[in-house]
């Protein structure tokens, strides 16, 4: 058996817990049935299935999501790095083992849900019960990488753990529990339409399927294991095709399916690359291994070393290159709108990359982050309070109304940010360099 998952088990399993749980439920289940009136069968499916969700998806996203920050917190996570398991196997093993006493609780709720609501005419229990445990099993993974990120950037308090299951609670739960609440509508999506059950059954399968990926991609990182960076611009343009397939419903204003998608693209894109500019380890040692493998030209090392967010941007940029030349089939809009959008993040990475350079770089996510808040708050409101408007825009061109003016000066901008950095590099880091 896998150490990694036995491991686990043994934490969360005793033989008190074992006979304990089921008898518990039982007893829950029996007081529910017995304070409802006429359609007790109707109000235990409905407990059941809430009971798997605060179970399975919350409690059990929160335990992987302080998995691997936990152990890092107690200083035993660097002697799993070094021993024999796998990243594969350290992968499943966390993400089956963390969670496995909330499986445990789950897996008695699920079967009563579905007993229980067949007798509930046109309820697609099997459909659903499989949608919930994908759904967790996407939850789970997406909480593990958030857990192996955040114990990379020494982030090993009880809070990040609740950070990462905050942030999945809002963004995946929330849709989720709306979608779940809507089943019996129909929707359509790239112009076909689908019941919603279906759909979300597909959906989920896909997205925990793309999760699983993430989170052994991540531990392959973890575990110093080098790997391509196919991985991120294929969901890019995976999840790019899932989202504006719900905008293609045949209106005239629409952006056409091209278009669309390439405007996702960068909009996901740019979400990955703000999330791994704050999560991954970055500054000068970084582009000193970069550094090196050029001067070897050593394309397959540079692929497997190059940070992520750097990874995110330039996906974002040849989406949005494309995207100029595509119509947009909207005669409002410029196709110059998703490459502006992504000089921006490009601006902004390289503020990020200039702190991260100094001598000692302390705090360099607060300095960035107070001088984006500078560009994009304060200082354009204040030109706009003083009747300053074309100095505002200088500063926050108005890329949706001006595409073609604020390209341009967000290609300055971005220019100027990255000449700053270079020059933080070249005389801190790198005084030989040409």
């Amino acid at each position: 058996m896998n150490p990694e998952f036995r491991r686990n088990m043994w934490l969360e399993f005793s033989l008190h817990r074992l006979i304990a749980t089921p008898v518990v439920i039982t007893l829950l289940l029996a007081l529910v049935a017995a304070a409802s009136n006429k359609d007790w069968l109707a109000n235990l499916s409905g407990v059941s299935a809430w009971g798997f969700g605060l179970a399975v998806l919350l409690w059990g996203t929160q335990l992987v999501a302080a998995s691997v920050s936990a152990e890092a917190r107690e200083r035993t996570w660097d002697t799993q790095r070094m021993s024999a398991i796998g990243p594969w196997a350290m992968t499943w093993g966390k993400l089956l083992g963390a969670p496995a006493f909330a499986w445990y609780v789950g897996l008695i709720l699920l079967p009563v849900f579905v007993v229980c609501g067949l007798a509930k005419s046109g309820l697609p229990v099997f459909r659903l019960a499989l949608s919930l445990m994908l759904a967790a099993l996407m939850l789970h993974g997406a909480a593990l990488t958030g857990s192996i990120y955040a114990a990379r950037k020494g982030l090993q308090r009880r809070g990040a753990s609740i950070m990462i299951f905050v942030v999945l609670l809002f963004f995946v739960v929330v849709p989720g529990m709306r979608l779940v609440d809507e089943f019996e509508k129909g929707l359509v999506w790239w112009g076909m339409a689908f019941s919603t059950v279906n759909f979300a059954l597909a959906s989920t399968a896909a997205f925990a399927a793309l999760a699983v990926i993430g989170a052994y991609r991540s531990m392959c990182t973890a575990l110093e294991i080098r790997t391509r960076p196919w991985a991120l611009p294929g969901f890019t343009v995976f999840s790019a095709l899932w989202i504006n397939g719900f905008f293609q419903v045949g209106k005239a204003n629409e952006f056409n399916g091209l278009f669309g998608v390439l405007l996702c693209a960068v909009v996901v894109s740019s979400a990955f690359c703000y999330a791994l500019l704050l999560a991954e380890a970055g500054g000068a040692s970084a582009w000193q291994r970069l550094r090196v493998r050029l001067r070897t030209h050593n394309t397959r090392r540079i692929l497997e070393e190059a940070p992520l967010w750097l990874v995110a941007i330039v996906t974002g940029l040849i989406m949005g290159l494309a995207a100029m030349l595509t119509p947009t089939g909207n005669p409002n809009a410029s196709n110059l709108l998703p490459f502006a959008a992504m000089l921006f993040v490009l601006r902004d990475a390289a503020i990020f990359q200039f702190f991260a350079l100094a001598r000692e770089p302390r705090r360099a996510e607060a300095a960035a982050l107070f001088y984006l808040v500078l560009l994009y708050g304060l200082l354009p409101g204040l030109l706009h309070a003083v009747n300053a408007d074309f100095l505002a825009h200088l500063v926050l061109p108005m890329i949706f109304t001006e595409s073609a003016m604020g390209t341009v000066i967000m290609l300055v901008q971005a220019g100027i940010a990255i000449a700053a950095a270079w020059w933080r590099w070249k005389t801190v880091h790198a005084p030989d360099t040409e």
